[in-house]
Parts: structure tokens; C-alpha cells; sequence
């Protein structure tokens, strides 16, 4: 048989096998040489019979002695061996060394002298002992390995097979040997399920060994896997071997298959445990969507319902403190005082709210920053003035883009933080070019900030060591998260002991070629005399009592009403000339709504929306209709602000 055509031997058996091949060619090129020569002395040397003596001579170097002396008999030593006996001689003989070289070494004893057969003879016997030793080698290395082997031939009948092959299939004592057809061994093993269930389960045994041995024949390459009796998983390979017969491998892949299936059932785990984890995920933000959301709502009606008595006690704080003789001023003051922290600490942790739950949304547009800038002046320079300190304003003419409620809120808690720490000297606000923007800055003469705190400020709840007053700490991180939201740079210089520079920087943009221009004259507030008339609407009686009574002490004439239909049946009898109004007035009514029906029955009207609604989109309303809104609760030195850019002294019919 020839191993030449194994397919999936370990590297040793391949290694045997080639020795194996260059062996038999050494046999092979020295029966050529003695073929050539025995051919070249045909013409000078006649065959002759041999004899018993010379055959018995020339066997006993390959057969045993005990084999020779029964094949060539009793005869004696110079008698001639009969045609049977030299038969049978090379019969035995190719069993050792094979039926080629059995016949050439009769061939040449029969034509050259005893010499030369002598020499032929040891060639042969030495290429037989190192086949022999090789194939030793050969079966030690196939039954020692971890794959089953079958060899057939090309009639398909065993020729070989290894040890681990007939544990696999466990075949009965005398089935498997030698010349055993391989269509047996087929059957015997699709009878107890080692080969697969055919088509569908529908071959019958014969037609399916037929198909196999049909492959076989072909010499058609197989491989393919199959699940034994016991569990096991055999991957199977078969191929062709040169000059006919078919070798097959075995190999038990059951510990690969099991590790490949526990990673695949690891994944398909992972996968699921990532998928219930996502979904968790998932819930918990939609859970916390829902939260942020109700926080939002809840935030709104808080601040509106929180906002309504604090805005009704600052105006009554204002009224109080204008009443008041000497000795009762320091008390209204602090009264104030307290109501503004209050507010400010209030009106700060909605901020952070609002800029959590991302319902701040910046609406950038082009204005004349003077007019940001004056309006605050002119608040914080009161304020100012109460804490006896002086608020200085430089004017400026310059446009800038950004939105200017988020950056007032910014310069608000800038104006905020430089009152409540700086105890003496003086506040300025002006602003400086930079490039293609406008440096607002805002200095003071406080107590400073310490190099390694200037970073620190910043953060939610964290104040300075030399900070001074109430606070929570949430104004300037306010600020920075609203610059940051508009895309602005703040900047912060100080001198410990000599006072602070904060400052933000805005895009400038080019004033327009006819900036439009109100001409509304003002109208004295200061208090006596005839100011005008004002209407003023709100839903609560405390907050519309505390308006009312500020105005008059401003010298106002005040048209007050609960909701709109009163509101308008009192314009009708008597024009305002300015609308202060609520923008929640209950029963699905709001102010912006009132001031469309004013305006509708009395034209063109001046009005205030005083709410403690944040919405960004009732701003762009308001703005809309031309209307300024101020937050609860009400500082009443804006208002008075409002009122002097705002109210008309004609109203043109």
C-alpha cells in the first residue's frame, strides 16, 4: 500500500512516510542497474536452471529456514528446481521484499554467477531492513496518534487502519482486518446512527453506503461532521490516494464544540445582559426625563406661587420705607434687605433648575447694548446709593449679538456680587473693545480674591474666604453656565485687598444705518402731583393692593382690577395712559392677551408684563408686541425706570 495521499497526518508520520519513499526509490534505481546490466549481458550469458542448492541459499537470506526447507523439500543439493517450486519461492519473497524485486532477483541469479547474486542480494536485503525498520516506525507513529486512520485500497478494501480509529468506532472482533471490504464496515456503522440519516431520513441503508462508496471511488475529497451514539463530535476528511484507494481521518472534536458553544451561549448571555441593561437604562432615563420634567413644572408653579407674596412684600417694604420717620428708616431698610436676599436666594436655585432640566434656550439677536446697560445702571446705581456706595456708568454706542435676557441675567449676578461684598468705594460698569468683540466689564473696590480661589468661585456653592453676607454661592456659577450656554468668555482680575475686575465678552456687530428711535417723553415718579394714569391688573389681591399703593405714593392715578373684563370696562371709562399687567390672570386668561384687547379698543398703549414666569417664549411675545417684562418680585427702582423710558405723556388718538 502507499501512505504518499494521507491528508491530516501529524508532521512525524508525513516525516516517516517520505522516508519510506526514498527507500523504495534507492530499491528501485538498483533494480534498474541490475535490469541494464542483466539486458547488456543477454547476448554473452545464457539463463540456466537453478538449482536447489542456489536457491536455498539465495531465500535463506530472506525467509526464515524453517520456511525454505519446506518450500524446496527433500531434493537434492544440485538438483533442478522445478517451475512450481521457484513460484512459490517468489511468492514467499514478495510478501518480504516485495513481487518486483522478488522476480528481478531470480531474473538475475538464473544469468550471473554466484559473485555478483551475492552483491544483488545484500543490496536487497539492506533496502529491505531499512523498509522494514520505516515501517515499523510508520505503525508506531500511527497508533500513536490522537486521530483514527482507514486505509482502503482501490479495489475499497482495508488495507490499514491505527488503534484510535477502532476505539472510535468500536467495531466487533473480526470485523475489521485486512481485505475487508469497506462497504461493511459503511454499514455496520449507518445501522447503529455513527453516519448520518441520509436525505431527509428517507435513504434506505444500501442506497446510502452505495453513495459513499460511489464518493470513494470517485476519489471526491470529503469532509463533513457527525454526532456518535455517546455524544461525541467527529469531524471526518477523506481524500484520494495516488495510483487508487481513498485514505480517511477521524479526529474527536467534542471538547472544541463544547467550548465553541459555551462562547457562543456567553455571547448570546452578554448580548441578552446588555440588551436588559440597556432597557434599564433606558427606563431609568426615561424615569429621570419624566422627573427633570415634573421638577420643570413644578419649579413653574413654585416660583409663580413663591414669587407672588415676596413681590407684594418688597413693594410694601418700598412703600413702608417712604412712610417711615427717621427712626423707623433703619428698620424698613433691613426689612428690604432681607427681602432681597430672600429673593436673590430664591430666584438663584431656579436658575440652577432651569439650567439643569436645559429649558434655558438662548435667542440671540442684535441690540444697542446702551440700552442693557443704562437700564441697569439705573437700577443697581439706586441700590447702590442705599448701600452708600456710588455706581459709576460709562455710556457706550456699540451694537453686540447675543440674547440680551441670558446676558443681563450674567451682568445682573456680576452688579449683585460687587454690592454684597464691597463695603465702601465704588462701583463701575463700562466696556472695552477686544478684537471683534466688546469687553463688558464690571469693577469694584472690594475685598478681592485670592489667586488659587479665582478658579474656585466659579463652582455651585463655593464663595470666596473674604466674602462677606448671605449667599449660597450660586451667583457667579450662574454666570459662568449662562456664558458658557451663550458662548461667551468671562474673565476674572483680581488684587486681593484693593478689589476685582469681572468681565464678559460679546461679539460686536455694526450698528444699523437708522436705528429706530421712540420719542416717549418722560413723566416725573418722584412723588406729588398728577404722574398719569395707570392701569394695573392682577389675580392677587395682596400683590395688586402692594402695586396700588406704590404707584399712588408716586403720584399716580391707578385703575385697578382682579381680571381682564374688569381691566377693560375700567379702560373704557377712563384711558391709562400705561398698562401695568400680570401675565397670570386665572380663568384661562393672561396679560399679553389683556394688552391685544387694550389695544384693540384704545390703540397704541405703553404696558408692563410683571410675572414670575421665566418661558422663553413669552419674552419673544412680549418683545413682539413691543412690551417690556419685569420678573417677580418686583424691585421697585426698575420699575421706575420702566415707567420713565416707557410711559407716553400724549397719546395720540
Amino acid at each position: 500500500m502507499g501512505f504518499a495521499g494521507l491528508s491530516g497526518l501529524a508532521p512525524i508520520a508525513r516525516a516517516v512516510v517520505a522516508s519510506l519513499v526514498t527507500n523504495l526509490g534507492i530499491i528501485a534505481l538498483f533494480a534498474l542497474f541490475v535490469r541494464k546490466r542483466a539486458s547488456a549481458a543477454s547476448a554473452a550469458a545464457v539463463a540456466h536452471e537453478l538449482e536447489r542448492g542456489e536457491l536455498r541459499a539465495l531465500a535463506g537470506r530472506f525467509l526464515p529456514l524453517e520456511r525454505v526447507a519446506v518450500l524446496l523439500g527433500d531434493g537434492g543439493e544440485h538438483e533442478t528446481a522445478g517451475t512450481s517450486v521457484l513460484a512459490t519461492i517468489e511468492h514467499d519473497l514478495s510478501a518480504v521484499i516485495g513481487t518486483a524485486s522478488a522476480r528481478l532477483l531470480l531474473d538475475v541469479a538464473r544469468r550471473e554467477r554466484s559473485g555478483q547474486l551475492d552483491t544483488l542480494a545484500a543490496i536487497v536485503d539492506e533496502a529491505s531492513a531499512d523498509l522494514r525498520f520505516n515501517q515499523r516506525i510508520l505503525l508506531a507513529a500511527l497508533e500513536n496518534m490522537s486521530q483514527g486512520i482507514c486505509v482502503v485500497d482501490a479495489d475499497l478494501c482495508v488495507v490499514a487502519w491505527n488503534r484510535r480509529y477502532a476505539e472510535l468506532f468500536a467495531y466487533p472482533a473480526g470485523l475489521l482486518s485486512v481485505g475487508r471490504p469497506v462497504e461493511e464496515l459503511t454499514r455496520w456503522a449507518i445501522d447503529r446512527g455513527m453516519i448520518g440519516a441520509g436525505l431527509a431520513g428517507l435513504d434506505s441503508t444500501a442506497a446510502r453506503v452505495q453513495r459513499r462508496l460511489a464518493h470513494m471511488r470517485a476519489g471526491t475529497p470529503l469532509i463533513s461532521e457527525r454526532r456518535f451514539p455517546d455524544g461525541s463530535e467527529i469531524e471526518i476528511r477523506g481524500n484520494p490516494m495516488p495510483g487508487g484507494g481513498f485514505v480517511a481521518t477521524f479526529t474527536d472534536v467534542t471538547a472544541f464544540r463544547h467550548a465553541a458553544q459555551a462562547l457562543t451561549r456567553a455571547n448570546e448571555t452578554l448580548e441578552q445582559r446588555v440588551a436588559e441593561r440597556t432597557g434599564e437604562l433606558e427606563q431609568a432615563t426615561r424615569a429621570a426625563e419624566r422627573a427633570s420634567a415634573t421638577k420643570t413644572r413644578f419649579l413653574a408653579a413654585v416660583s409663580h406661587d413663591l414669587m407672588q407674596p415676596l413681590h407684594a412684600a418688597q413693594l410694601f417694604a418700598h412703600t413702608l420705607s417712604a412712610r417711615v420717620d427717621d427712626s423707623g428708616h433703619d428698620t424698613a431698610r433691613h426689612l428690604q434687605g432681607a427681602l432681597e436676599a430672600t429673593e436673590a436666594l430664591l430666584g438663584g436655585l431656579l436658575d440652577i433648575a432651569r439650567l439643569d432640566g436645559g429649558t434655558l434656550v438662548p435667542r440671540p439677536r442684535d441690540f444697542a447694548l446702551h440700552d442693557l446697560l443704562a437700564a441697569l445702571a439705573a437700577e443697581f446705581g439706586a441700590l447702590a446709593a442705599q448701600h452708600g456706595l456710588r455706581l459709576d456708568y460709562v455710556r457706550t454706542r456699540h451694537w453686540v449679538r447675543s440674547d440680551p435676557h441670558l446676558l443681563r441675567r450674567v451682568l445682573q449676578n456680576f452688579l449683585s456680587n460687587a454690592l454684597r461684598h464691597v463695603e465702601r468705594g465704588q462701583i463701575l460698569l463700562g466696556c472695552r473693545r477686544e478684537g471683534e468683540s466688546l469687553r463688558i466689564e464690571i469693577w469694584d473696590s472690594g475685598p478681592g480674591i485670592a489667586p488659587h480661589e479665582q478658579r474656585l468661585i466659579f463652582e455651585e456653592f463655593r464663595r470666596g474666604s473674604r466674602a462677606s453676607g448671605q449667599g449660597l454661592g450660586l451667583g457667579l456659577a450662574i454666570a459662568d453656565r449662562m456664558a458658557r450656554l451663550l458662548d461667551h468668555h468671562l474673565g476674572l482680575r483680581s488684587w486681593p485687598g484693593r478689589g476685582s475686575v469681572f468681565s464678559v465678552s460679546v461679539p460686536r456687530v455694526a450698528a444699523p444705518a437708522t436705528p429706530p428711535v421712540r420719542v416717549r417723553p418722560a413723566i416725573e415718579i418722584t412723588g406729588g402731583g398728577n404722574a398719569g394714569v395707570a392701569l394695573v391688573v392682577d389675580n392677587e389681591a395682596q400683590a395688586l393692593t402692594a402695586m396700588k399703593t406704590l404707584l399712588v405714593d408716586w403720584g399716580w392715578t391707578v385703575l385697578a382690577s382682579g381680571n381682564a373684563e374688569g381691566a377693560l370696562a375700567l379702560a373704557r371709562d377712563e384711558r391709562p395712559d400705561i398698562a401695568i399687567l400680570d401675565y397670570h390672570l386665572g380663568g384661562g386668561e393672561d396679560g399679553l392677551t389683556l394688552y391685544t384687547r387694550l389695544q384693540e379698543m384704545l390703540g397704541e398703549l405703553p404696558a408692563v408684563i410683571v410675572t414670575a414666569d421665566r418661558d422663553s417664549g413669552l419674552r419673544k411675545r412680549a418683545r413682539d408686541l413691543d412690551v417690556v417684562v419685569l420678573y417677580k418680585p418686583l424691585k421697585p427702582l426698575a420699575l421706575a425706570q420702566v415707567l420713565r423710558q416707557r410711559a407716553a405723556a400724549v397719546v395720540e388718538k
